[in-house]
């Protein structure tokens, strides 16, 4: 009971400190979307290659991941509580299946100069970790959850190809704006939605 009043407890303070890291992640997601969108189309230039396609990414996952911890440390010491919380690693435990099988999903594609392929995936299974992890956040995370999750499916089973290719036909050209549209607006949509409140003087 103690574990579970303290779960419920730091919910509030997850919200706050995820919109923050929300903003970052959504900025550089939509700087990452537009630098590719503008590599491709300077000059009449051709595809990005798959290598770059994913370092770019990476980087965008690397430095949102550094804002996240980072805050959450700061508070965890502004609290006195260890940085690794009984919080935290449920949480991470409950995102652990589905961003592991996107990883490995990654990888292969990666063997094989296909990350271009996996952006799909890897918007349905971030939707999945954000589910996973509801019961340690608040209600706003699993909305934002099924968010993701509605819209990688669709892209899995071709709903919104139809839709998009008209205006992005080149592969790489439409995983950006997907990648932009979720992992950019989405998140700050999140924060916009989430931000916590100023301080009453």
């Amino acid at each position: 009971m103690r574990i579970i009043r303290s779960l419920m407890e730091k919910a509030t303070i997850y919200r706050a400190l995820s919109a923050p890291a929300a903003l970052v992640g959504g900025l550089a997601s939509l700087a990452g979307a537009g630098f590719i969108l503008a590599f491709e189309h300077r000059d009449g230039g051709t595809a990005i290659p798959s290598a770059t396609f994913m370092e770019i990414w990476t980087v965008v996952f690397t430095v949102t991941a550094a804002v996240s911890l980072f805050l959450i440390r700061r508070d965890a010491e502004r609290r006195g509580e260890p940085f690794l919380s009984v919080g935290f690693r449920s949480a991470m435990r409950a995102m652990l299946p589905a961003m592991l099988v996107a990883g490995v999903l990654t990888i292969a594609a990666f063997l094989r100069d296909a990350v271009v392929t996996q952006v799909p995936f890897w918007i349905t299974f971030y939707g999945l970790a954000l589910i996973g992890m509801s019961h340690f956040a608040p209600r706003s995370i699993l909305a934002m959850g099924w968010a993701f999750l509605l819209v990688g499916t669709a892209t899995l089973i071709g709903m919104l190809q139809p839709l998009l290719i008209p205006l992005v036909p080149r592969p790489t050209d439409l995983a950006a704006v997907l990648m932009g549209a979720t992992f950019g607006l989405f998140h700050l949509v999140y924060a916009a939605c989430t931000w916590p409140p100023k301080a009453k003087a």
